[in-house]
């Protein structure tokens, strides 16, 4: 109430407005009654003054009320009583109570986000981090381009070897149907034949069947020995080592295939020349020797190593056993005793080890050699396998290095025994014990 009344004061204030008291405004309707009504006339409507002329002027009547604040003066100060509110709302309405205002602006409200924006120590983390990401991306290209030259390089440097070896084309086989075989183990059958020269053939003096399994991470070295009383396809019943002397490769792969079940699609050939250039190229091996053994070793060499070696009779003999590191001669004769100790199956056990020293060798195998076998070696080698199959089977030669390398001897013990057949002294075999054996350590999972 009080802010309306001041609110109608201070609009007296501004217009100027007479206050007429209501007897005043009484008098005045009695005697407007009182009057005649006068009839509208042009006169009238342009002259209007003449009737009411009493009235033109009320200020004669309200003289005494001309200055309303003299009723309203404790009205005029309205501060005493909205003290509080004058100092919130300072001089309200003075010049306009309802001053056109325009809407204030909004602003766009940001979606509120989990995180305050980072301070400046985390952008110069962010600068430290983009920088030790752009040195990782440069690190890894450079690592790539050096890992394609390497690549590149051994490629070229096994496509060399490779066109250095003898291929000989696969002829018919008889192949036996069912044969032992699993996608994760690669076989190569090796041949040691006792051939002296290049044109001749001879007899097969080793068998050694090398398996890598991917699934144990396990290089297999399995030797078939050469006295083995075996089936030999549309030759009947002989000695295993006769077989390469009837039909080379390709028939010893069918007689073990056929006699032991096991599926051979693949075989390296070696002579006695290029067995003793693959140990000295890798730098002779080292071995643990009996007297007997050495005694043996130079009997061989006088006997035809050093002959066909081109060297002299006496040459590279051995004084008496120990440790002793071997050459290319010395590890071929001692490769070939066979009357010491328990005649063919420790010969084949020599085998074995000189084998797996060869492949220790490679692990950590010289690149500066490469040329020796290029041109010692590989030319002496012969292998059905394709340049594709040889590449490719090269690309796991890396991957040797971590594999567990085992032996395995064929018969085992206990799963033959001795006789006497027409092809002399034999070893009749038990052939389905010997299957499972080879199954369990060859091509387990």
């Amino acid at each position: 109430m009080s802010d309306r009344k001041n609110s109608d004061n201070m609009d007296n204030q501004n217009t100027d407005t007479i206050y007429i008291p209501p007897e005043i405004r009484e008098q005045y309707r009695q005697e407007s009654r009182n009057m005649k009504p006068l009839r509208r006339t042009n006169k009238s409507r342009q002259q209007p003054q003449q009737y009411g002329q009493q009235y033109q002027q009320p200020q004669q009547y309200n003289q005494q009320y001309q200055q309303p604040q003299q009723y309203n003066q404790q009205y005029q100060q309205p501060q005493q009583y909205n003290q509080p509110y004058q100092e919130q709302y300072p001089q309200p309405y003075q010049q306009n109570p309802y001053p056109p205002q325009k809407p204030p602006e909004r602003k766009p409200q940001r979606k509120k986000t989990s995180s305050a924006p980072p301070p400046k120590k985390k952008k110069k983390k962010k600068k430290h981090k983009s920088f030790l990401a752009r040195f990782v991306i440069r690190l890894l290209i450079v690592l790539l381009i050096i890992l394609v030259l390497l690549f590149g390089i051994y490629s070229c440097t096994v496509c060399k070897l490779i066109d250095k070896m003898e291929y000989s084309e696969t002829g018919d086989r008889i192949r036996t149907n069912g044969a032992l075989s699993r996608s994760y183990v690669t076989s190569v059958l090796l041949i040691g034949t006792d051939g002296r020269t290049d044109t001749e053939r001879g007899r097969s003096d080793t068998m050694m069947l090398l398996s890598m399994n991917r699934s144990t991470n396990t290089v297999t070295l399995t030797s078939f020995m050469r006295d083995c009383y075996v089936e030999i396809p549309n030759y009947g019943w002989d000695k295993l080592n006769s077989a390469y002397s009837y039909g080379g490769a390709d028939l010893l792969m069918d007689t073990i295939e056929h006699n032991f079940g096991v599926k051979i699609d693949s075989y390296v050939s070696v002579n006695f020349v290029s067995f003793a250039n693959i140990i000295d190229s890798v730098g002779g091996i080292d071995l643990d020797i009996s007297d007997a053994e050495a005694q043996e070793i130079n009997t061989i060499l006088q006997a035809e190593v050093n002959s066909i070696m081109g060297d002299d009779t006496l040459s590279d003999l051995l004084t008496g056993g120990g440790k002793i590191h071997l050459n290319g001669k010395q590890a071929l004769s001692y490769a070939r005793i066979r009357y010491v100790g328990n005649a063919d199956f420790e010969r084949t056990e020599r085998q074995r080890r000189v084998m797996e020293l060869v492949i220790d060798k490679l692990k950590s195998f010289a690149p500066s050699a490469i040329n020796n076998i290029s041109e010692s070696v590989m030319p002496n080698v012969t292998t059905n396998m394709t340049s594709e199959e040889l590449y490719m089977l090269s690309l796991r030669v890396p991957f040797l290095i971590g594999y567990d390398t085992a032996q395995l001897q064929i018969p085992a013990e206990n799963t033959y025994y001795g006789e006497s057949t027409s092809s002399g002294d034999a070893l009749i075999v038990d052939f389905d014990a010997n299957y499972n054996i080879i199954k369990e350590n060859v091509f387990t999972e």
